[in-house]
């Protein structure tokens, strides 16, 4: 198999599963927080969606974000995040949780840039090094890091789920696909 096939799919894979993770939530749901300064569902997407949004824009030498160029920040109802950092946790400064269908189609729509990318690149692209003040971090290491950074998450919100309801899980298989 081909790297960049590789990188496509290994991304699929994870936002399939991501996704499978936030189907039957409620507000409440991607609101709670297992304990006071913990993070809730919904900030995990955020973060998760606005560094794989920045990363891409890194590896694709783009000069805006998705964020910026498709203006989620009028989608969004949260005010001054497109200033703020990607840990941004906006329930501990008392604004109210994005609505779930809004940070999943922000989610989808910056997968979908990520994967338009990926589909354009040559494997010789992956060495390439996108800011030259950090000479080891190449576009492959930006792709390698944008997977396991989306794994790691998406296991934090498979830990609250369950901590919501002992008795969900993933359906058996879910991921296995090959897109």
């Amino acid at each position: 198999m081909e790297i960049v096939t590789f990188i496509g799919q290994s991304l699929n894979q994870v936002q399939e599963r991501l996704t499978k993770s936030l189907e039957g939530l409620t507000s409440q749901d991607v609101a709670w927080r297992p304990q006071a300064g913990a993070n809730a569902i919904a900030e995990i997407l955020w973060h998760v969606a606005r560094v794989e949004d920045n990363m891409a824009r890194q590896a694709g030498g783009l000069a805006t974000s998705v964020w910026e160029s498709q203006e989620w920040n009028r989608r969004i109802n949260l005010p001054g995040a497109e200033a703020l950092d990607d840990n941004y946790r906006f329930l501990e400064l008392g604004l109210a949780a994005p609505g779930l269908d809004d940070l999943i189609a922000y989610l989808v729509a910056v997968h979908q840039n990520t994967l338009q990318l990926v589909r354009g690149m040559t494997p010789a692209d992956l060495d390439r090094v996108p800011d030259s003040s950090a000479p080891g971090r190449t576009v492959g290491a930006l792709f390698r890091h944008m997977i396991t950074h989306k794994n790691n998450h998406h296991g934090q919100i498979d830990y609250i789920r369950g901590l919501q309801q002992r008795e969900w899980d993933l359906p058996r298989g879910t991921g296995m696909t090959q897109k």
